[in-house]
């Protein structure tokens, strides 16, 4: 539970108590996260609807980049 509190405390706005809520409300990584519907997330406690949306933002800005990463085929032909 620690090491997935961790994860989602790299979101700017979630801190100890937040991404135990989180943890605890099986959205235990980023990408679930960045899945999520923002009802679900607004139904944890202290997760207000600008909270929630700030979030969700980061956390599908992060896993965009995370899957860009991934993929030989992204990104400019000229830099390789």
């Amino acid at each position: 539970m620690k090491n997935q509190m961790k994860e989602l405390q790299k979101l700017k706005g979630i801190g100890e108590v937040l991404s135990r809520r989180l943890v605890e409300s099986s959205y235990d990584t980023i990408a679930k996260v960045a899945a999520a519907e923002e009802k679900g997330l607004e139904r944890i406690a202290g997760m207000h609807p600008q909270k929630v949306q700030s979030i969700v933002t980061q956390a599908r800005k992060m896993t965009g980049e995370a899957e860009r990463s991934r993929h030989t085929w992204s990104g400019d032909k000229s830099e390789r």
